[in-house]
């Protein structure tokens, strides 16, 4: 296993360097805990809210009648939270930035780039910690894992 991931992003033309490891992972968990937890009860309760609704369908149907703005800006802010979360810890090892000040630097970089691909990015680099690139060759095929559609 990889034990840690360095990445340099550009925000507002000067450089940063990320850094995770499985130290940063286990961090983030502990301090995003409650952003964690809000982001599976929602989406707990967004899937028991459509399965618990009538899908049924006819000529007067309007696919956006009891579907909440609100609701998916909810998730929306607290995905955020978490991931704000996450790249002060992945500042911390080279840059000592405080949370307000990584928060002000994270709405710059969601200007440039959009949260999406931070968040990507974010995904990118905690699959680069858990992936094994060095003895790839090496490794058995499991025959008990089922391949990926």
């Amino acid at each position: 296993m990889k034990e840690i991931s360095n990445e340099v992003i550009s925000i507002d033309e000067k450089e940063y360097k990320l850094f995770l490891n499985r130290k940063g992972l286990v961090a983030w968990e502990k301090y995003a805990k409650e952003e964690n937890s809000k982001i599976i009860k929602l989406s707990q309760e967004l899937q028991d809210e459509m399965s618990g609704e009538n899908a049924e369908i006819n000529a007067d149907t309007n696919p956006f009648e009891n579907i909440e703005d609100t609701q998916a800006n909810e998730n929306d802010k607290v995905i955020s939270s978490s991931y704000r979360k996450l790249y002060w810890i992945m500042l911390y090892e080279n840059h000592k930035l405080s949370l307000d000040e990584v928060n002000e630097l994270y709405d710059k970089a969601v200007k440039e780039y959009g949260e999406e691909q931070l968040i990507a990015l974010a995904m990118q680099m905690i699959e680069d910690i858990n992936t094994n690139r060095v003895n790839a060759e090496e490794l058995k095929k499991l025959p008990a894992l089922k391949p990926k559609n």
